[in-house]
């Protein structure tokens, strides 16, 4: 017996899809809220029909262009290239209809209530059943880490194309399917769901370049939350397809609409916001945070948002599912509230909710904003004849405090945020997964940050990297490629720290030290690249660079203490002329207490950050 003493009834197997899900080639699921509807109807807020007609079983279907089918999860071929809004296009067979619109009133009925070009135009009438194909993968793979949206209430303005008469809201759409289409060419998409030659085109930069057409040159016409999520967004597409100066422009961009509308402070929003609306602006708020801490780390830009100036409550850790703009419909079994006086609008917080690993994740970003502050402190500053903070200077805990509390907050969580199970294939359930390799990623980069901090030693370094890549090895592929580009630099991030000890003096066990690492970590860097259309090459010019360190190392190591090694370790060496040291061997027959300082000519393709910009390739110590 399910909550409130209802008994579902038994679910009986869909042997036919709707005229929805067959169009779009989507699995049919029966939904237990509404017997009348499937589950993709019920998300989109259309009427669940079966108007095509039946075709005869044994018949064969007509050979079609193979680039036109893929094999559904349900076992039916469909048209994906069904355009209900061009009947004249001879390579698409004609609609069957729906209860409420056939395929001519569809091109007739709509109507561009903003001013866009003809091109945009087009590609928009060409594409809608892609459109809501490609929210559909957005929230699939992107939403676990930025959930900017409400997903029932993006999906009804979706099918009900708000977008095609709100400036705001087209941007916002354009500015999704940019970055869900990028995903998917990267490979970031559910096994044997998508097929992705079907969302290959129109490509990410066509959907992007249409958002970014209606942005008005006066930006305090863009007010309001979906103009912030489209420069948000924007700034995610600049990650994913590798332009790091176009997330830089579109997340400054942000910020200043976040300067704007007030948004870092709950006391200047509306007051007549509905509870959807105060959730979005509590995700937006937070997500952005994250992704401005982690850019000033992997590029070494400046954090923007400050959290000791955010008066921002964490969003409600309730799945969309449960509330609407009306309240919680059905809420958890046994939520707590977190209640502040200054605060009108409390949120409520469930452990059972994926939201909760999430929350956690937020909870170490502004660690590491704490983190990096007490690393530029203990910077030398030259900037004038002397250095405000030493006025108002206040001791940090020692590392190994923070990382208590940091373990002990983990050790708190609950299992399901601690381990990446197999990819089930359901969103609500893959979304712990997600967490779960987000929050390891993020607990190792905040453990180095912190061990840099107080220089620590070349072997802890080693040791949190190895800890990572081991961590990393018990995540299924899915989702570290899921979550795509943003992961890569992250790795790059951590691995920039790491390798930066390598500009210092190091003895040789020290250097093979993170030569070992750093090789586990192009590995994993290798696979990662191997589904992106855009790679950064940082594995392979990794590779490349250890080689000519090894290259380099091994030649100094014959023509300046060969000799002095060979009479201490007489019985363990002999070198003949001209031998090179192994060291792709992790030859430690060599003294260990040789040290050597690499020249910076050797180090100039380094490879990370994976732009080639100034970041935190040059994070070192003080």
């Amino acid at each position: 017996m399910s909550e409130g003493g209802f008994t579902p009834k038994k679910q009986r197997r869909i042997s036919r899809a709707c005229d929805f899900c067959h169009r779009r080639s989507i699995r049919c699921r029966p939904t237990q809220d509404d017997g009348n509807r499937c589950q993709n109807c019920s998300d989109f807020g259309v009427e669940c029909t079966f108007n095509r007609p039946m075709k005869r079983r044994g018949t064969k279907l007509k050979a079609r262009p193979q680039a036109e089918y893929y094999e559904s999860p349900s076992g039916e071929h469909a048209n994906l290239l069904l355009d209900l809004t061009n009947p004249q296009s001879k390579q698409h067979e004609p609609s069957y209809g729906t209860s409420h619109e056939s395929t001519e009133s569809t091109s007739l009925n709509i109507n561009f209530s903003i001013d866009l070009s003809e091109h945009h135009q087009a590609l928009v009438l060409d594409n809608l059943a892609k459109i809501q194909d490609l929210v559909t993968v957005y929230f699939e793979v992107v939403y676990p880490i930025f959930p900017l949206f409400h997903r029932p209430t993006l999906l009804r303005k979706i099918s009900t194309r708000d977008y095609l008469s709100d400036k705001a809201q087209f941007a916002m759409t354009m500015a999704i399917c940019a970055l869900a289409s990028a995903r998917a060419r990267d490979g970031a998409l559910y096994p044997a769901k998508w097929n992705p030659d079907y969302l290959l085109e129109p490509a990410a930069e066509a959907f992007s370049s249409a958002a970014i057409a209606v942005l008005p040159s006066d930006w305090s016409k863009m007010k309001g939350l979906d103009w912030m999520r489209t420069c948000a967004v924007l700034a995610l597409v600049g990650i994913q397809v590798g332009n790091i100066p176009m997330m830089h422009q579109y997340l400054g961009t942000y910020h200043t609409l976040v300067a704007m509308d007030g948004l870092h402070d709950e006391k200047n929003w509306p007051r007549e916001i509905d509870m959807v609306q105060v959730e979005e602006r509590r995700r937006l708020f937070w997500s952005i945070y994250t992704l401005d801490v982690y850019s000033s780390i992997v590029w070494g830009g400046v954090i923007r948002c400050r959290e000791s100036q955010s008066r921002v409550l964490y969003p409600s850790e309730l799945d969309d599912e449960v509330f609407s703009s009306t309240g919680i419909r059905n809420g958890p079994s046994s939520p707590t509230t977190r209640r502040d006086s200054t605060f009108s609008k409390p949120a409520i917080t469930d452990t059972g909710s994926w939201l909760h690993g999430w929350n956690f994740t937020t909870e170490l970003y502004r660690i590491l904003e704490h983190a990096m502050d007490e690393f530029h402190r203990r910077r030398p500053q030259n900037i004038g004849p002397f250095s405000p903070s030493d006025l108002f200077h206040r001791s940090a805990p020692p590392q190994s405090v923070v990382l208590d509390k940091i373990f002990l907050m983990h050790e708190n969580l609950p299992a399901r945020f601690k381990e990446t199970r197999g990819v089930v294939g359901e969103m609500t359930a893959d979304r712990y997964s997600f967490q779960a390799a987000n929050i390891a990623a993020t607990l190792q980069l905040a453990r180095m940050v912190l061990f840099t901090a107080e220089d620590a030693t070349v072997e802890q370094k080693c040791a949190i990297a190895r800890e990572l890549l081991d961590d990393f090895a018990k995540v299924p592929i899915f989702f570290l490629k899921a979550i795509s580009s943003p992961l890569l630099h992250h790795l790059a991030g951590i691995g920039s720290i790491l390798g930066s000890v390598i500009e210092g003096q190091l003895s040789l066990s020290e250097y093979l030290r993170v030569r070992t690492v750093l090789l586990a970590m192009a590995d994993l860097l290798a696979s990662l690249e191997a589904s992106l259309t855009r790679k950064a090459g940082a594995s392979e010019r990794l590779r490349a660079l250890l080689s000519r360190i090894d290259e380099y190392m091994s030649s100094q190591r014959q023509q300046e203490i060969l000799l002095p090694v060979a009479e201490t370790h007489q019985e363990q060496i002999e070198w003949p002329a001209g031998t090179l040291v192994d060291f792709s061997q992790g030859d430690m027959s060599l003294d260990s207490q040789f040290s050597f300082q690499l020249p910076q000519e050797l180090l100039l393709d380094w490879p990370w950050p994976l732009d080639l910009t100034q970041g935190f390739g040059n994070f070192q110590g003080t």
